[in-house]
């Protein structure tokens, strides 16, 4: 006999596996949908992240616009003159503006609102900075200052983050548990169906791996066919949640550009779900045929 035959029904005609290839387009849309949300979590936040970190705001308030500008001035003088800090700016009226509107609204930022005025510093990479003792320092010119260190909460972030990614993580071994539940149950009902036929492949002289790669071959297509459909209903969601995050949170956050990039590694998601497919219908197979045996 050949080593190779295929003694199964056409796709058209099966009914045990008939809704496997539709078990696999779910699985694969929830697994990349999980996969795709935690890698766009981590690149993104990984950027927003390194953009704060090494950067403190120094913050006057007061009353008197004039006064507390002047308290910058002296307070500006004083921080470039301090080791381990790389720059030091004071933003401009127009930059705090631009900060306050998406909150307040354009053209509700007036002259008589008391807004603080605002100081970038930067530290150096290879120094250490003390910022209570750089907070002590500038309180020496006004009361009123208050620094912002973005690192301080920045670490709840990352806490936030690898949580999240943990839980996408433990998701996705859940989903290809169930994958292959489903996968062995459907060639166990597909074996059952066609017992007699196997019964008479074996009586011919065929060989238990014979059998088995005819099962695994046509599982291997349900998991491609299944696997390309769960991949293009899951880039087309991505594609339909990016743009309303971009109209939603335009003026309030800056969004990058569609990651096509970072994307791309979900490509690989409908192959390894054909090969998960086909290895786990050819170790069943093979179980099953060795229980007949």
């Amino acid at each position: 006999m050949s080593p190779s035959f295929d003694f199964l029904p056409s796709v058209k005609n099966r009914e045990a596996t008939k809704l496997l290839p539709w078990a696999m387009a779910i699985m694969v849309y929830l697994s990349a949908l999980f996969a795709a949300g935690s890698l766009l979590l981590h690149s993104g936040f990984d950027e927003w992240a390194s953009s704060l970190q090494g950067r403190v705001t120094v913050q006057i308030t007061g009353e008197e616009k004039s006064a507390i500008m002047s308290e910058a001035l002296e307070i500006q003088d004083e921080l470039r003159g301090t080791p381990g800090i790389k720059s030091v700016r004071i933003l401009s009226d127009e930059e705090i503006s631009a900060l306050l509107e998406p909150w307040l609204g354009s053209g509700n930022i007036t002259d008589d609102l008391p807004v603080p005025v605002m100081i970038d510093l930067e530290t150096s990479d290879d120094a250490y900075v003390n910022l209570d003792a750089l907070e002590s320092q500038v309180r020496q010119y006004s009361e009123n200052v208050y620094l912002d260190d973005h690192a301080r909460w920045l670490s709840h972030f990352y806490n936030l983050a690898n949580t999240i990614e943990y839980t996408a993580f433990s998701i996705l071994i859940m989903i290809l548990a169930a994958s292959i539940c489903i996968v062995i149950f459907g060639t166990k009902s597909s074996m059952a169906e066609h017992k007699k036929t196997i019964e008479i492949m074996h009586l011919m002289g065929a060989q238990d791996h014979m059998i088995a790669k005819a099962y695994q071959n046509r599982f291997m297509i349900y998991g491609i066919k299944g696997g390309l459909g769960g991949l293009v209903l899951t880039l087309l969601t991505i594609y339909i949640l990016f743009i309303l995050i971009q109209n939603i949170s335009e003026g309030l956050v800056e969004i990058p550009s569609f990651p096509f990039l970072t994307l791309s590694s979900l490509l690989l998601f409908p192959f390894f779900f054909a090969f998960l497919t086909m290895l786990t219908a050819r170790v069943t197979v093979l179980r099953e045929l060795g229980r007949m045996v």
